[in-house]
Formats: C-alpha cells, sequence, structure tokens
C-alpha cells in the first residue's frame, strides 16, 4: 500500500467514524430531549401528589382547631382559616390563627417540618405579621407548628423559639407546648 492509499484509507476510516458520531449524537440528543420531558412530566405528578398531601394536613389540623379552640391551654374565642396579606409581590399567610380578644396563636400547617421552617416563622414571619396586621399589635403573640411529621432537630429548634408542636394523634391532636412564649 503507497503512503497516497494508506492517507486515503484513514481519511476514509475518519469520515465514516465523524458520520457515526455525528448520528449517535443526534440520537443521543434525542433521547436526552425524551428523558428530560419525562422528568418534567414525573415532577409535575410528584408535586401534585406533594401538594395533596399538604391540603390533607390543613384540612385535617383546621377541622380539629376549628371545633376545638384551645393552643398552649389558652382557650380561644375566633378562628381564622388562612389569613393572609398580600402586598408588592409578597406579603404572609397563617393557615391557623386563633384570637380570644388579647392574644393570637398563628399556626402553620406543614406535611413534614423542616427545622429551618421554626427559625423563620419565629424571626421573619413573625415580623411580617406584626407589619400586615398592624391592629393585633399589642396582642400575645404564640407561634405553632402542626404537621404529621417531625424530627428531632426540629423538636429542638421549636423548643429552642419557643413554638408549640401539634402533631395528630388518631382523630385528635396533641399539643406539645412546654416552653411556648408570648411574642411581643
Amino acid at each position: 500500500m503507497t503512503d497516497e492509499e494508506f492517507k486515503s484509507a484513514i481519511a476514509n476510516s475518519l469520515d465514516r467514524l465523524s458520520a457515526s458520531l455525528e448520528a449517535t449524537d443526534i440520537r443521543l440528543s434525542a433521547k436526552i430531549a425524551d428523558l428530560v420531558e419525562e422528568n418534567k412530566k414525573l415532577a409535575k405528578q410528584i408535586g401534585g401528589i406533594n401538594d395533596n398531601i399538604g391540603y390533607h394536613a390543613e384540612q385535617f389540623f383546621q377541622n380539629v382547631f376549628t371545633e376545638k379552640k384551645i393552643f398552649g391551654g389558652i382557650k380561644y374565642d375566633d378562628i381564622i382559616l388562612n389569613m393572609a396579606h398580600k402586598e408588592k409581590g409578597e406579603g404572609v399567610e397563617f393557615d391557623i390563627v386563633l384570637e380570644n380578644g388579647n392574644s393570637l396563636a398563628l399556626i402553620e400547617v406543614k406535611n413534614r417540618i423542616h427545622p429551618s421552617f421554626v427559625q423563620k416563622l419565629a424571626e421573619e414571619r413573625i415580623n411580617k405579621f406584626r407589619e400586615y396586621f398592624p391592629k393585633y399589635k399589642d396582642f400575645d403573640v404564640y407561634l405553632g407548628i402542626a404537621g404529621f411529621s417531625f424530627d428531632k432537630a426540629v423538636l429542638e429548634e421549636a423548643q429552642k423559639y419557643g413554638v408549640g408542636i401539634i402533631r395528630q394523634v388518631g382523630d385528635g391532636i396533641e399539643v406539645d407546648a412546654i416552653g411556648l412564649r408570648a411574642y411581643r
């Protein structure tokens, strides 16, 4: 084989390899696009399931507190569900608000609570509540988190910030209000 024939054979092999790689790249790109679409559909389904579980948790605790308006040993007269204030793209909403004329219980409901949520509730959301609902400025405000699932870190954060923990027990609830503090 001459030098020219060798170079021509190598060039042909490289051309075939390049064409094969391009075809493989096109097939892989199409496969990746299909997987991305499937992932989006799956994420939407999972998000829907999570929303449904969250809605179930909210309905359960709202129903219990509507029937028995007691939190941390304090009896309340009224309940406000999904109390919200929206302003300029931001705002605040509380799932359950109990009121008795001089104190409030602000209760957030989550399916699963994370420790950072406790801190956010006690440090940020209470301040937004005070800002957006000034008519309650002289009220003692007690914070609570209701949920189906708590881990030890959440319980420690709640105790640190004086936030009550509300758990489902059968058809009712159990309130852990040890160290519950009034936010003024």
